[in-house]
């Protein structure tokens, strides 16, 4: 069985709108900047730099999340975060397996319960992903909820 991987989708509409509205900041403080220094002659520069800043990472947020990712495969589940931390999940220690709306929960052997946040997705990838989690406890006779 092939490996499911769930990467975040940057082609999404809300993900436009924060780029659409990242690079719509960024041209009216470089507006505002050059307007008022035509005019006044003097810039508060404080301003200036946090807005550009603040819009930049408007504009540029979407490449970074693409560093999230769920890669579900026969060895088990294996999580990328935002940051670069890996968490690895063997199915050999999970019981269940649930989806929630944007997390997935394992119960342990143990009785213990994990919950992994699903990165930025869309309901499609999320209905792939329950069918995947489906036919993967099937063959290893896990509980899917």
């Amino acid at each position: 069985m092939e490996s499911f991987e769930l990467k975040v989708d940057t082609n999404t509409t809300f993900i436009r709108i924060i780029r659409f509205l990242g690079t719509l900041a960024l041209g009216f403080f470089i507006g505002v900047i050059s307007i008022k220094y035509k005019y006044e002659g003097t810039i508060d520069w404080m301003n200036a730099f946090v807005g550009i800043v603040c819009s930049l990472s408007f504009a540029f947020f979407p490449g970074a999340a693409k560093k999230q990712s769920l890669k579900i495969s026969e060895d088990g589940i294996s999580q990328n975060t935002f940051w670069g931390r890996k968490k690895q999940y063997d199915w050999s220690k999970i019981k269940a397996v649930e989806v929630k709306k944007n997390r997935i929960e394992l119960t342990k052997s143990i009785g213990s319960t994990e919950r992994i946040k699903l990165p930025i997705h869309t309901k499609d990838q999320v209905k792939n992903l329950k069918n995947y989690l489906q036919q993967v406890t099937d063959t290893k006779e896990i509980a899917y909820k």
